[in-house]
C-alpha cells in the first residue's frame, strides 16, 4: 500500500477495548518511526454493547487532516456481529488493495458475510475473542478483544512491527494485566491467517463512500438556513448574568456584522438587531468570553463589571 498517510478504521462495540486499541496503534506507529500519528474515537450511545468506531492515521510526515476516516486503507473489525446487524457500513470506502482484519470465531471463513470488496483487497482473520478469554482479558463477562487485534494488524499489514506494538502497550498497561495483554497480542500475531478472496467477490475501484455531503461554506450569518434558537431564561440557577465578573462589549463602528459572537455564544445570549449588529443580553450573559475569542476583527473585548465600556 503506497499511501503517504495510512488510514485505518476500527469497528467494535462499547466495552471491547476498540478505542484503546486504536490509540495504542497510534503510539505503536510512533515507535515504528511514523512522526505524524493521530487517533479519533467516534461514539454513538456511550454504553456497553453499542457500536463504536475509532480512526487511526499515521504518516512519515505531519498529519494535518482532522476528520473521520472515510476511505480507509485498513479496516479492523473487533466484533463480527456488526456485519449482520446493519448498524455499521464496515467496508464503506475501503480502498483498492486495502486490508480487512476481522475477529471471527475459530478463524472461520467469513467472506460470505463481508460482501463485495474492492479489487485487490485482502482479508485476514484471527479468533481474538478466544485469545482474550484464554488470557483472562475480560470485564464483567465481556472479552476485551481490541488488544489482540493489534497483533493481527501488525501481521496482516506489515506496517507496524510486533515489537513496536508491544512497546506501546507496555506504556499503557502495567503489572499482571500488562503481561496478559502482551501475551495476547503475541498469540494473535501468530494465529492470524489470510483468506483467499474469490474473483467474483471483487469490484473494480474503491468501495463507495456513503458519507453525507459536506455543509456548504458560509461567510456570514445571512448564509445560514434559519433554525429555531432557544432563548435563555431564569431557571433553578437564577439569573445567570449575576455570575459574571467580566462582561463583553464591542465597538459598533468597527463591527463588520460577521456575527461570529452570535453563532458561538453557548448560552444564546447574543441576538441580532434590525441593522444586523449583535445585541448582548446581559441578564443571562455569564461572561465566558467565547464571543471575544472568536471575534475576527477583535472589536469585542472583556471589561470588569464596574468599568465603563
Amino acid at each position: 500500500m503506497p499511501a503517504k498517510i495510512y488510514e485505518s478504521r476500527w469497528h467494535g462495540r462499547g466495552g471491547q477495548g476498540t478505542v484503546t486499541a486504536a490509540r495504542a496503534l497510534a503510539e505503536a506507529a510512533f515507535h515504528e518511526g511514523f512522526k505524524g500519528v493521530q487517533t479519533i474515537p467516534y461514539f454513538g450511545a456511550e454504553r456497553r454493547g453499542a457500536p463504536v468506531v475509532a480512526f487511526t492515521r499515521f504518516s512519515k510526515e505531519p498529519v494535518r487532516i482532522h476528520s473521520n476516516v472515510y476511505a480507509p486503507d485498513i479496516v479492523v473489525v473487533v466484533d463480527p456481529t456488526l456485519f449482520k446487524s446493519g448498524l455499521a457500513n464496515i467496508t464503506d470506502g475501503l480502498k483498492s488493495e486495502g486490508i480487512l482484519v476481522i475477529n471471527t470465531p475459530g478463524n472461520s471463513d467469513i467472506l460470505d458475510k463481508v460482501g463485495k470488496l474492492p479489487r485487490g483487497a485482502r482479508v485476514f482473520t484471527v479468533d481474538a475473542t478466544s485469545i482474550s478469554i484464554d488470557f483472562g482479558l475480560e470485564v464483567a463477562g465481556l472479552a476485551l478483544s481490541g488488544t489482540p487485534m493489534l497483533g493481527a494488524f501488525a501481521r496482516a499489514t506489515g506496517l507496524i512491527s510486533l515489537d513496536s506494538v508491544l512497546e506501546a502497550l507496555s506504556e499503557i498497561f502495567s503489572g499482571e494485566q500488562g503481561e496478559k495483554n502482551l501475551k495476547a497480542v503475541e498469540m494473535a500475531y501468530e494465529k492470524t491467517v489470510e483468506h483467499v478472496v474469490p474473483e467474483d467477490q471483487y469490484l473494480d475501484g474503491d468501495m463507495p463512500v456513503s458519507r453525507r455531503n459536506r455543509v456548504s461554506q458560509f461567510h456570514s450569518w445571512r448564509d445560514l438556513t434559519p433554525i429555531p434558537i432557544s432563548k435563555p431564561e431564569k431557571a433553578s440557577m437564577g439569573v445567570t448574568g449575576e455570575w459574571r465578573v467580566f462582561k463583553p462589549v464591542y465597538d459598533r463602528e468597527d463591527c463588520n456584522k460577521c456575527l461570529s459572537c452570535w453563532m458561538y455564544c453557548p448560552e444564546s445570549a447574543v441576538s441580532v438587531d434590525e441593522e444586523g449588529y449583535p445585541v448582548i443580553d446581559y441578564t443571562y450573559c455569564k461572561g465566558c468570553g467565547v464571543c471575544v475569542s472568536v471575534c475576527p476583527k477583535k472589536t469585542m473585548h472583556l471589561i470588569r463589571e464596574k468599568e465603563e465600556a
